[in-house]
């Protein structure tokens, strides 16, 4: 992961090379910056571009930081607040307890977090965070691995490794080696949403651009594809802890 500077302000950027990309492109998110480039530049050569880029890459970013804050505030992760899961809202409910461990289940209705009660109160929210994270990673390869698993066939492609990351600016991505990688905040998403990022990153197996084709791929499985990439593109921002 290369960065960028501006003053004392950092944001990350990844590097992604492309046979079929002519130009150099920039995409700014929430978390960091994606740069997809044709495999003739090397390194140093995307590195100039970037910097180049540097006013309008902190100005976006800050940009979707200010909309970030405004749609939804960093929680605090106390009782009363409302986390998502499969596209809906559940309230939060945090107990204390005597047992040692933190615990998280989906009950009746409620995100139910248990907490032993000597957590200092400074380090509750990371515990509570971490447990909360371990949560939708566990699910995540759950529902997610089910769908893949619906979705190859269809496709006829096979998938040799799925991983959940925290990925910085996408939500999914694969490798021609038949690797995927997805963001586990995606479980937080419509069931609607998850599949169609499946079937995107599943698409790309076979063709590893967004031309014409590939939509079309993507469009057989997915006929109303660009709505739920606008649903995403407009909400995904919701879309944390």
């Amino acid at each position: 992961m290369t960065v960028i500077k501006r003053g004392s302000a950092v944001i990350p950027y990844s590097i992604r090379r492309s046979f079929k990309t002519k130009h150099v492109n920039i995409t700014v998110g929430i978390d960091g910056v994606q740069v997809v480039a044709p495999i003739s530049l090397d390194d140093s050569e995307i590195i100039l571009l970037v910097e180049k880029k540097r006013d309008w890459i902190f100005n976006k970013f800050e940009s979707y930081c200010q909309r970030s804050a405004q749609i939804r505030p960093e929680r605090k992760l106390v009782s009363g607040e409302k986390l998502m899961f499969m596209g809906e809202d559940y309230p939060l409910k945090v107990i204390e307890v005597e047992d040692r461990y933190t615990s998280v289940n989906l009950t009746e209705g409620q995100f139910l977090v248990s907490i032993n009660r000597d957590v200092p109160q400074e380090k509750r929210r990371a515990t509570v965070q971490k447990k909360l994270e371990q949560w939708y990673i566990s699910k995540a390869k759950e529902f997610i691995n089910e769908r893949i698993a619906v979705f190859t066939p269809k496709i006829g492609v096979t998938v040799k490794t799925v991983r959940f990351k925290n990925q910085k600016t996408r939500w999914g991505s694969c490798s021609q080696k038949g690797n995927l990688n997805f963001n586990w905040k995606l479980v937080m998403a419509p069931t609607f949403i998850i599949d169609y990022v499946i079937v995107h990153e599943l698409c790309h197996f076979i063709q590893m651009n967004h031309s014409q084709e590939f939509w079309r791929l993507v469009g057989n499985l997915i006929p109303d594809y660009i709505e739920r990439r606008k649903w995403l593109k407009k909400n995904g921002i919701k879309l944390k802890l």
